[in-house]
């Protein structure tokens, strides 16, 4: 890796997510060397190294942050993609709740689907097959992706860029955005929101918010759902042939242990994210939920939830509740 490119990762505000992961950056370095030079060595490709245009936060006499041009700056279709279970849908909340406080004012503008797209001015979608929506979405849309360090054969087969979807993607002025290495979301928790912060240039009031809501999001997503945390469920539900991904005394037993599930859920509830969005028809499927594909939340759902797995040994996406 030279010396201008450890300068930049230095220097970079949201790049030091990127730093934190050693391997990672020299993967994503070389990719970002290839799609620069419009030389491809290979027709598959590893993860791109995210570009950013930073927007001029101003502060006021309270020393709060607002963005002065970022509503006209951030483009009206984002795609999130990455591989399944590398926190691809804690991004996908993260940019849908950011594109919902952003046009907060404009009312029922913004919707958020997992493989769909619809009709609406300001649209989030998720995606795990990028392919289908590069030819749909208008040129100078921002993709955001999830990785890991490393890729089993087969997943990077799967996975990762083509020569074909660079060639779109370069086309049509798309900009991948960022990248977020599940290793250092882990490493941060429901945190990492900050990361988007300069991104988006949401004001500092507006972030609490965020925080406010991804801090029991979080937990309900490792502890409760279709989609929980599979070392939880193995806990609610014993498999004496389960190979655990953690050990017993991980961060994940600790939380879920540690929680009232309907406490932290009832607390969700209660959050000005939740309270403002999760009844919106085009955000109700992903804002207020652990996952796109779990029922409404109403205080005892994930207790409910987690008591069909113990007596009932559902298995990862088995209606619960």
């Amino acid at each position: 890796m030279d010396s201008d490119f450890k300068s930049k990762c230095k220097n970079g505000c949201v790049l030091s997510c990127v730093c934190t992961v050693v391997t990672g950056v020299v993967m994503i370095y070389y990719f970002y060397q290839s799609i620069s030079q419009t030389k491809y060595s290979s027709d598959i490709m590893e993860p791109p190294l995210p570009s950013f245009r930073h927007e001029k936060l101003q502060s006021d006499a309270n020393n709060t942050m607002e963005c002065q041009s970022c509503s006209v700056s951030v483009p009206n279709v984002i795609l999130q993609y990455g591989h399944p279970r590398t926190a691809t849908t804690l991004q996908f909340n993260i940019l849908c709740l950011s594109m919902a406080l952003l046009h907060e004012d404009v009312k029922n503008s913004v919707g958020c689907y997992y493989n769909k797209k619809k009709s609406k001015k300001y649209i989030v979608i998720k995606t795990h097959a990028i392919a289908k929506f590069l030819t749909k979405i208008p040129s100078h849309s921002w993709i955001f992706m999830t990785s890991k360090v490393k890729f089993s054969p087969k997943e990077k087969q799967r996975y990762s860029l083509t020569r074909q979807n660079i060639k779109v993607i370069r086309a049509k002025n798309i900009t991948i955005k960022y990248v977020a290495d599940i290793n250092f979301v882990s490493k941060r928790g429901h945190s990492v929101v900050y990361e988007y912060q300069p991104i988006f240039g949401i004001s500092d009031a507006k972030m609490q918010h965020m925080a406010e809501y991804f801090r029991y999001w979080d937990i309900l997503r490792l502890c409760c759902g279709k989609q929980m945390s599979a070392d939880w469920r193995n806990h609610l539900s014993l498999n004496p042939n389960y190979k655990r991904h953690h050990v017993h005394n991980s961060s994940i037993h600790s939380v879920c242990e540690r929680y009232n599930i309907s406490q932290v859920e009832v607390q969700f509830l209660n959050t000005y994210a939740f309270k403002t969005f999760a009844h919106i028809d085009s955000l109700r499927d992903v804002i207020g939920k652990p996952s796109t594909v779990d029922g409404k939340l109403d205080g005892s759902y994930c207790e409910r939830c987690n008591a069909n797995i113990t007596h009932r040994s559902l298995k990862f996406n088995q209606k619960c509740a």
